[in-house]
């Protein structure tokens, strides 16, 4: 609970001091509500819940001096209050000039097309939720320095080099020196389109797991002796036209420990979607991921998503989703491996203002 209100506390601050010394300053709040009905086996669960919300602050500090703020509310069992408040990303961004710029703070880990793109609003999502490399091989955040350049000469090229926390760090401390780094590129050939690929190393110590950890682990590091290696690179399409969508985000994922060796994991998602009158998008996905057996820091696992969806736009700042969706698990962390297949159907209401 700690955690929580140091978190709201500083956003505040942060808020309060930009908000009242400046007047160029936009502040959204986000949310979702959803319905689910699930079959796992002979389980049948329909329920609601209510998502995440988020609020998202950006402001014009000086000509070249800005400021983006998020934080998110979100139930959280373990809690005393049931949620938790998050700060997801504090960041002070400084313009060297158009197109290059110095970013300080906590960060999205600028590894693929969804980390750079879409904050925590789902409103802003093409599907319902994350795709499944995000709970195993993406770190979302990192808190530290970034370099960064966009829509450089003729194809737009950008640029991202990040140098921070490792994943087992928490906000503000990190034992020893083991500083994680990232580089990334992309370039927009024509209008709508965007590819890119990057690359994530981290070295993580005996220390446990923090704040930036955004994806699955195995929860001890009793189970591997020694360091853990962990290189992730990642390759994005993003095509977005005024008739079509698609998003394919691949992910490899290495790491290495004493215990094990090497292990070799793997993930892929794939979204198609079809814009009729600019209000109806029929979409399909698929989405799978490889954990290999040897992996000591996530769950060795195999999953595979399908979905067929269709998402209703009222405006930009709100629609609803409806997926069908089948899931297909192959967990092999357990002994004696399980396989389970589930049947769903979700609906997610989306707004902004």
């Amino acid at each position: 609970m700690t955690k929580n209100i140091f978190a709201l506390i500083v956003f505040n601050l942060l808020t309060a001091i930009v908000y009242g010394q400046f007047k160029n300053v936009q502040i959204n709040a986000f949310g979702h509500t959803e319905y689910a009905l699930k079959q796992k086996h002979q389980n049948l669960n329909s329920f609601f819940s209510l998502g995440e919300h988020d609020i998202f602050t950006q402001a014009k500090i000086t000509k070249r001096i800005s400021f983006l703020g998020e934080v998110t509310v979100k139930f959280d069992p373990f809690s005393s209050t049931k949620f938790a408040v998050g700060l997801e990303r504090a960041l002070i961004k400084f313009n060297l000039n158009s197109k290059n710029s110095i970013i300080v703070g906590k960060i999205h880990t600028p590894v693929n097309y969804w980390n750079d793109v879409y904050h925590h609003g789902r409103v802003f999502f093409p599907v319902i939720s994350r795709p499944l490399s995000f709970k195993y091989f993406v770190p979302i955040h990192t808190t530290g320095l970034q370099f960064q350049g966009q829509n450089i000469g003729k194809y737009k090229f950008g640029y991202d080099f990040l140098v921070g926390n490792s994943i087992n760090s928490t906000d503000v401390f990190e034992e020893g020196f083991t500083p994680a780094i990232a580089a990334a590129f992309h370039f927009k050939p024509i209008n709508g389109m965007r590819i890119g690929a990057a690359y994530y190393y981290d070295y993580m110590e005996e220390n446990g797991y923090g704040a930036h950890s955004g994806h699955q682990h195995s929860g001890s590091h009793s189970m591997y002796t020694g360091p853990l290696y962990y290189h992730t690179a990642c390759f994005s399409l993003a095509i977005f036209r005024n008739k079509y969508e698609v998003l394919n985000e691949f992910s490899f994922n290495l790491t290495h420990t004493d215990t094990l060796g090497t292990s070799y994991n793997f993930s892929n998602f794939i979204y198609l979607g079809y814009i009729i009158k600019e209000v109806h998008v029929p979409y399909i996905l698929f989405d799978f991921i490889s954990v290999d057996v040897n992996d000591l820091h996530s769950m060795p696992n195999e999953r595979i998503k399908l979905c067929v969806g269709y998402k209703h736009i009222f405006s930009y700042l709100i629609n609803i989703k409806f997926q069908l969706e089948y899931e297909s698990s192959f967990t092999t962390f357990l002994n004696p491996t399980s396989h389970m297949n589930t049947l769903g159907f979700n609906m997610q209401l989306a707004y902004g203002f």
